[in-house]
């Protein structure tokens, strides 16, 4: 607290200080330019009394200088006791105009006092009047530059600052982006230049802080520009989605093939594209009927993540990568989406294994059910089963599949 009142103390002398620098330029004023004022009737008696007796004592008025130096002398003080807010746009160049603009003005412009015109007197009160407010502009300035100088950098700016990149590096595959940095002083423009996107990258930062509006942004726009082709997981949908669609439409002549864009959106399917991850162009051995079995079904049971190799875990991943197989290779993969998959595996499995096991591809894969089928074991099959159905029955849903 004593701390405040120091410092409220001290702007109050300043303040003082300041006020008697701006008292003495209009006395200077009334002295030199009271012909100026006469004339308009705004003189008074008492004010020339008091300055004469000021000249008496002091001889304040027996040169125009002397006030001037006097008040420049106060408003020097004032302005070394201010603390004025860090400004990054202060420089010494400005500060050294603003003082030979406030030192001409404020100083050399006595011959117009010895014109006799009233409108000579008029634009030496002007010019004067300016040149303190250079002058008064150019000690705060300074005053804050040197302040923050002389004070300790307590983050480290200057030491911890470096020359980076400042030359754009493109090529036909680069991603520029810009970048703004500290060094010796001063603001600098630079770049990073991602001159090989193909080896991947990566952005890290809290919620928040600009990883789309600084890097994925540029990257989405900068792809689109070099006709790139692109997939975009949108997590916040729409805001990707319409900056790329946006940019997309602007720059589609960058394409020697007109490209498409599509939306599929798992949470509104009514408002997405449509798509048949079982597509049969997609599949060229039964393994790769088995892999999207395995992923379907996995993600539908996060518990078998840790059963893998597990009898009852394996057994509905072949069951469904049969069926998935079957409707590829029958008429061309006509049949081969994934409303078809589960309506296929609800029928009776009686007559699934039927169907099935008369592809000879098939046969060896269905080994294990069709011994346990033809053996008996009803109970351990029907079990098989409906490890397979239950999980496949909450994918249907009238939005996605009518």
């Amino acid at each position: 607290m004593q701390g405040e009142d120091d410092l409220r103390g001290l702007a109050k002398i300043m303040a003082f200080m300041r006020a008697v620098s701006i008292l003495l330029v209009l006395m200077h004023f009334y002295w030199f330019c009271y012909g100026f004022f006469a004339e308009r009737g705004w003189t008074l008696e008492i004010i020339g009394k008091i300055l004469t007796n000021f000249n008496r004592t002091a001889g304040l008025f027996s040169h125009t200088l002397y006030t001037k130096i006097f008040a420049l002398l106060l408003l020097a003080l004032s302005c070394l006791g201010t603390k004025g807010v860090k400004n990054e746009k202060i420089t010494w160049a400005k500060i050294y105009t603003a003082l030979a603009i406030g030192f001409v003005l404020f100083f050399l412009n006595t011959p117009l006092l010895k014109l006799s015109a009233g409108i000579a007197t008029s634009l030496y009160i002007l010019t004067t009047s300016l040149g303190y407010i250079a002058l008064l502009m150019a000690g705060i300035w300074m005053s804050r530059l040197l302040r923050n100088n002389l004070m300790d950098d307590v983050f480290n700016n200057e030491n911890e600052s470096f020359q980076q990149e400042t030359k754009l590096m493109e090529n036909e595959y680069s991603v520029n982006l810009p970048t703004k940095f500290y060094y010796k002083g001063k603001w600098n423009n630079g770049w990073i230049n991602v001159v090989n996107p193909f080896r991947a990258s990566i952005v890290l930062g809290t919620p928040g802080s600009g990883k789309s509006y600084a890097i994925v942004n540029n990257y989405i726009k900068q792809h689109i520009e070099k006709g790139f082709s692109m997939y975009i997981y949108d997590f916040k949908f729409d805001n990707l989605s319409t900056i790329a669609y946006n940019h997309l439409l602007k720059h589609s002549d960058k394409y020697k093939v007109k490209p498409k864009f599509y939306v599929i959106n798992f949470d509104d399917p009514l408002r997405s594209h449509r798509c048949n991850p079982l597509s049969p162009a997609f599949m060229t051995d039964i393994s790769d009927a088995y892999e999207a079995a395995y992923t379907i079904m996995l993600n539908l049971n996060r518990s078998w993540i840790t059963k893998q190799g597990d009898f009852f875990a394996e057994s509905p991943i072949i069951l469904l990568a049969s069926i998935i197989w079957f409707l590829k290779i029958y008429e061309d993969g006509k049949y081969c989406t994934f409303p078809h998959a589960i309506e296929l595996l609800n029928k009776k499995y009686a007559d699934v294994f039927t169907i099935l096991t008369s592809y000879p591809e098939l046969e060896n894969y269905l080994s294990a059910f069709m011994d346990a089928w033809q053996g008996g074991a009803q109970d351990q099959l029907q079990g098989q089963i409906a490890s397979a159905k239950i999980p496949l029955s909450r994918m249907i849903s009238p939005q996605l599949y009518g």
